[in-house]
């Protein structure tokens, strides 16, 4: 009697405590911390407002990010009003007598595009600029404001895995002040603790972002609490820790203006290599000579720094430590510019501790990542685009935290001597960069760095690898390092850019096969099943990646065609040949002469 009194105990107490773990939830869920994203350069939800409400257009589209333009008829008048008459007199005489035309042009432009974020010598918008700062997790947004952050970040995944609930994003304007935007986000991250119940978050820095860890972690400091209180884990993702190369160079230098780049690949560096109009400026600039296009460019970066960008203190934090000095004394010295001085001074003094700040919070238990785009030339707009490592927007010595490379595509030389070796085990841990670029052990933590190579800044979240990697991170507390996961997550990597494959492979899945050719249709079935086994690859694989997707749009644009579908891709693909074509055989012939000058130009030839 009493063996079965104490069975059926047992029994009783099991049932109790599955019971109790059901209703509370306790050993059925497990626990996460939550993650707060902070974006990067105009990612933020952020709008124009009047009278208190959101502005909008002419047609009722609201003013949002990144520019907010809206321009009236009145406004249209005015420009044509002002800038009609140089405008034709400079090519009428093909000379644009003092620069008339040019700082009429760049006046105008850098109004249409700056003139609702203006700041003032306090650093602080005239007009109102206002970010959404979200008010619960991912689980209490709109289904627009989710659809807005998942456009931005494709971070589904982490919705399977950790919830919506704890996920939250941090939005702030990108032109705005540094300062109040440090302070803004640490109330943010208590708010998280409390909203979650959670002792602690973890924070994703994203480019930019990582410009506002530095002053977050000063903030930190100056409040004399431990960063470690409230942060469990940073994951920086291709983080703007030192500026970022190519804002720094239109600071100091203005733009490109080696002919070399200009008619050739600096605009489509921009708007797109296979992209027709990139070409299309090219030729349009013959319209004016090249003396005038460089009093242009110059005239442009004046405005846009002069007029605008000097009185944001986080654009600001994007000047390179390098370049600070050089451009405080351009920019910030006059009485007028001394609190926005004293204010960029206080941010360029956490970017000289930001070592000091990560390493204090290593000590004091936060666990810290960092995802590096590598060997991307700089978009040539800028200066110094042939003469560092980047992401096309950020050098690699910023995003790394220091690690050494000489230039894109360039090994480091047979008698190079390392300034530091970081690694904390180098007798049995191998960081040895396989294209023999990067010597990454001279960066801060090579231990928790992780490396895409050819990976653009732009493009960052197209990559699918990096995505799961940063969720990975996220949600996984046993992943320590690069040594944690080599054959999953290895420490060098490289790029591809598969949302819009794997948007375009969902929308093919289902596809009426009963329609096409039993060729096709096996085609069709063998692309996609090609393009899955890729995805599932997360030690990116080039050529795999190439051969995936091209056999996939062969079938896909092969069916479509089949449909009479829409043909503005095929059009496209025309324009940018032809206008590539004559972009490159009139610099080929011609060099950077304008329109108005080639007639004398075979003249001389004849003569």
């Amino acid at each position: 009697m009493k063996k079965m009194k104490k069975v059926l105990a047992i029994v009783l107490a099991v049932v109790l405590a599955i019971s109790c773990a059901s209703v509370l939830g306790y050993s059925a869920k497990k626990e996460y911390v939550p993650t707060i994203i902070i974006p990067g350069l105009f990612q933020s939800e952020t709008y124009a407002y009047e009278n208190g409400e959101i502005a909008v257009d002419a047609n009722g589209v609201p003013l949002a990010r990144p520019f907010y333009v809206s321009i009236t008829e009145e406004e249209i008048t005015e420009i044509v009003t002002t800038a009609l008459l140089p405008i034709t007199r400079m090519f009428i005489s093909q000379e644009d007598k003092d620069g008339l035309a040019a700082k009429e042009v760049s006046k105008i432009l850098a109004g249409i595009l700056m003139g609702r974020q203006r700041s003032d010598a306090n650093g602080e918008f005239i007009d109102d600029v206002r970010a959404v700062l979200y008010q619960g997790s991912m689980a209490d947004v709109t289904d627009e404001q989710l659809a807005h952050v998942v456009s931005q970040f494709p971070i589904q995944e982490y919705f399977d895995i950790a919830g919506k609930e704890n996920m939250y994003v941090f939005n702030y304007v990108s032109t705005g002040n540094m300062i109040q935007t440090a302070k803004t986000l640490y109330e943010y991250i208590q708010f998280v603790k409390e909203d979650s119940g959670s002792d602690k978050v973890n924070i994703v820095p994203v480019s930019q972002g990582g410009s506002i860890a530095n002053a977050l972690m000063k903030y930190y400091d100056e409040q004399n609490i431990s960063f470690a209180r409230d942060i469990n884990r940073v994951i920086y993702v291709v983080p703007a820790l030192d500026g970022a190369a190519l804002l720094s160079d239109c600071y100091r230098y203005g733009f490109n203006k080696n002919s070399d780049a200009l008619y050739t690949t600096a605009m489509p560096s921009v708007i797109g290599y296979e992209n027709y109009l990139g070409y299309v400026v090219n030729i349009a600039m013959r319209l004016m000579p090249k003396t005038d296009i460089d009093v242009l460019l110059d005239e442009i970066a004046n405005a846009m720094v002069n007029d605008y960008l000097k009185y944001s203190t986080l654009m600001w934090g994007l000047v390179t430590s390098e370049d600070y000095p050089v451009c405080r004394e351009k920019y910030l010295m006059g009485d007028d510019m001394a609190e926005i001085r004293r204010q960029a001074d206080w941010y360029y003094q956490a970017q000289l501790d930001s070592e000091k700040y990560i390493l204090q919070a290593i000590e004091d238990g936060v666990k810290i990542f960092d995802i590096v785009d590598t060997n991307v030339e700089l978009y040539q707009l800028a200066v110094s685009h042939d003469s560092q490592n980047c992401d096309g927007i950020i050098h690699v010595d910023s995003t790394s935290m220091g690690a050494y490379s000489v230039n894109v595509n360039t090994p480091l030389p047979e008698d190079y001597v390392p300034s530091r070796n970081t690694c904390s085990d180098p007798a049995n841990h191998d960081h040895t960069d396989p294209e023999g670029i990067m010597d990454v052990c001279t960066g801060l933590l090579p231990e928790t760095t992780f490396y895409f190579s050819g990976q653009n800044h732009a493009t960052t979240g197209s990559n699918d690898v990096i995505m799961t990697l940063i969720i990975q991170l996220a949600t996984d507390e046993n992943f320590t390092s690069v040594h944690s996961y080599p054959d999953k997550f290895p420490q060098f990597n490289y790029s591809r850019e598969t949302k819009t494959l794997r948007e375009d492979v969902d929308a093919m899945r289902n596809y009426d096969t009963s329609t096409l050719s039993s060729e096709d249709a096996t085609e069709l079935k063998g692309a996609i099943a090609q393009v899955d086994e890729m995805l599932a690859n997360k030690v990116i694989d080039v050529e795999e990646y190439k051969a995936a997707k091209d056999r996939f749009y062969a079938i896909k644009d092969k069916i479509e065609s089949g449909e009479n579908a829409d043909t503005t891709e095929g059009i496209n693909r025309v324009l940018y040949i032809l206008t590539k074509t004559v972009s490159d055989v009139l610099y080929l012939i011609y060099g950077d002469a304008a329109f108005s000058e080639m007639g004398v130009f075979w003249i001389d030839k004849i003569m």
